[in-house]
């Protein structure tokens, strides 16, 4: 069954939601609001939005018929850089992929050596806890699902690697 409901959620800051994939984050509209009114609070505004209430009927009906005809919410300008923050912060893997990386189906690099390479910029981004080897691999799957684990033999031996994405060589960030 689908509910036809939007939730609303209104904080100071941006909520901690843990979301590997990315998924939830980008189904945010993010509203900033830059105006804070406490200790200014109108008490009166009440009974003088009463007379204008016919007037924003109307605009309320406006951009109801623009959300019917466009099929969605959009998201304004203004919010863009909360919603990018927002995503980076449930999905770290996600920003470092952004930062750090080429994707590509030819592209292909050693786990060690990405794991490598997220650690370090762990580092540079102060997130305290870069996890394991096999977590990094479950939210970078998450995060890019057309990544996979092949093993091709390297000198006679097996070589654990990530197909479909690449990271910058350690000089292009240092």
């Amino acid at each position: 069954m689908r509910l036809p409901v939007r939730f609303v959620v209104l904080t100071n800051e941006l909520p901690r939601i843990s979301d590997a994939s990315g998924a939830l984050a980008g189904r945010f509209i993010v509203l900033r609001l830059t105006e804070t009114l406490y200790g200014r609070e109108d008490r009166s505004l009440e009974g003088r939005l009463a007379a204008e209430l016919p007037g924003i009927l109307l605009w309320a009906i406006d951009g109801w018929r623009r959300l019917r005809d466009r099929g969605h919410f959009q998201q304004p300008d203004s919010g863009l850089e909360d919603v990018r923050d927002l995503e980076d912060l449930a999905s770290p893997v996600k920003a470092f992929v952004r930062d750090r990386c080429h994707v590509g189906a030819a592209l292909s690099v050693k786990v060690q050596d990405l794991y490598a390479a997220w650690k370090k910029w762990c580092e540079e981004v102060n997130k305290r806890e870069p996890g394991t080897v096999a977590t990094f691999g479950r939210d970078l799957r998450a995060a890019c699902p057309w990544v996979t684990v092949s093993q091709p033999r390297v000198d006679g031996s097996r070589e654990r690697v990530y197909r479909g994405i690449k990271s910058e060589p350690p000089s292009a960030f240092d």
